[in-house]
């Protein structure tokens, strides 16, 4: 991305969405509560449901890592936890792999680091250059020629220089063989303090895609790594765990011992901090005078809909927000939208609805609904249109299909279980009365479920 992209990223402020591709995040980052705890010393459980900002507090917490003048404070090892192969409870052989795993990407990290901060390493004490040589050494698994061969080759001279020096140097071993890995790392920071770095830190994000299909072996598998916390406890070493939400209840239960050593946090956001996160992004939009949500959209109910559909999500916060800045930007001169256009655009990017019919759980946008508020057969109805997204559903298959569970829908008296139109219009009409005033962000201008006259229902549904 060039220099212009990264300075004013445009609609992109709204479009992408991954934390992960916008380098200009820290420009428009409104730290959540507890954001300073979380960046504090001691080990950290990040949770957060999907769309709550996990990257995003991430790359915040590794931007702590460096100095104004981005000089690196700590060493960042990104590590990711691989569950046991079965439905076996971990044992300590799985436990000991998932150390020796971290301690190589140690190792992998801090070979790095060497290569980047060699110059300033002519500074340190011998006995603390021989400490970093011996970790690589003793902690990098496989041939470390090879490991650490194409590092070389893209490392300028001087890095270069020290990577061959590690490969090829014969040292005795500081500490005994079976030593622990507490040890191990107890003597690496004697050399890192050396060199600057006050810490480890060990950061971990992206387990959705393990924990979503196996959360209890995802979270016996991390209980039983973070039963390693009390060997590092005095040691510099850290954990930064972003989590998904769901496992939260499991690990609590999991490792209700370690919760002394590792503070957990719920990533909440409250509206007023996501409206400023909102207008920051807007302050980003080219060269466009827009500060605030009402410079881009003078509707008095644009704030309570964004609550409503949002929830505490910024990302569905930002979807709502992105037709309309996409919209601002495509007028000539740009102006803030007026109600009845931010109606029009609203119904044509409505907020995405879920149903896990499993879990029996509705999601509107961020926006989790509590299905005391929708009656037993409103839900099989809702449960029905869901299974018919975005097509037309008559009156007489909501009644017939999902009101009362019949295979086929009887069109004439001689038909068994008939019953005129006028017996059931007024009681599919009460349901998707109910079901509107359950899920749609405003009611009285549903677009979720949208009536076609004369036909039917129509459940939209958002990809």
């Amino acid at each position: 991305m060039n220099a212009a992209a990264e300075s004013r990223p445009g609609l992109a402020a709204f479009s992408r969405l991954r934390a992960e591709d916008e380098p200009w995040l820290a420009r428009c980052f409104v730290p959540p509560a507890d954001f300073e705890r979380m960046a504090g010393p001691g080990s950290a459980v990040i949770f957060g449901e999907a769309g709550a900002g996990k990257t995003s507090v991430q790359r915040m917490l590794r931007s702590r890592c460096v100095d104004d003048r981005g000089r690196p404070l700590r060493l960042i090892v990104d590590w990711r936890l691989t569950p046991s192969a079965d439905d076996s409870v971990p044992g300590s052989e799985w436990v000991q792999r998932q150390l020796n795993q971290i301690l190589d990407i140690c190792a992998w990290t801090l070979a790095g680091h060497v290569a980047r901060a060699a110059p300033d390493l002519d500074a340190i004490p011998a006995w603390a250059w021989g400490r970093v040589i011996w970790f690589i050494q003793r902690c990098l698994q496989g041939d470390r020629a090879i490991r650490l061969g194409p590092l070389i080759d893209e490392s300028p001279p001087a890095g270069a220089a020290r990577l061959r020096e590690i490969v090829s140097a014969t040292l005795d071993d500081i500490l005994y063989p079976t030593a622990g890995p507490d040890q191990v790392i107890a003597e690496l920071m004697r050399a890192l303090r050396r060199m600057g770095l006050d810490g480890i830190w060990i950061m971990t994000d992206g387990l959705e895609a393990w924990a979503e299909a196996a959360p209890d072996r995802v979270a016996a598998a991390l209980s039983a790594f973070l039963s390693t916390l009390a060997l590092f406890e005095q040691s510099g070493l850290a954990y930064k765990l972003c989590l998904p939400a769901y496992l939260r209840p499991a690990l609590l239960r999991a490792v209700s011992v370690q919760r002394r050593r590792v503070e957990g946090y719920e990533l909440r956001w409250s509206p007023e901090e996501l409206r400023a996160l909102a207008e920051r992004r807007l302050t980003l939009i080219d060269s466009h005078n827009l500060t605030s949500l009402a410079d881009l959209c003078s509707a008095p109910g644009l704030t309570a809909w964004l609550e409503r559909v949002g929830g505490g999500l910024p990302r569905e916060w930002l979807d709502q927000l992105q037709p309309l800045v996409e919209h601002y930007l495509s007028s000539d001169p740009p102006q803030a939208l007026d109600e009845a256009t931010w109606k029009r655009v609203r119904a044509n990017h409505p907020p995405r609805f879920r149903l896990d019919e499993a879990e029996r759980q509705v999601r509107v946008g961020g926006r989790l609904v509590s299905l005391d508020a929708i009656p037993a057969k409103a839900y099989d109805i809702l449960r029905y249109l869901y299974q018919h997204s975005d097509q037309v559903v008559g009156k007489a298959d909501l009644y017939y299909r999902a009101y009362r569970g019949l295979p086929a829908v009887p069109h004439s008296p001689q038909d068994k279980g008939y019953e005129p139109p006028k017996h059931y219009d007024g009681l599919i009409d009460t349901n998707i009365y109910r079901l509107r005033q359950a899920l749609e962000p405003d009611p009285d201008n549903p677009v979720l479920l949208v009536t076609v006259r004369g036909h039917g229902i129509r459940l939209v549904s958002r990809w």
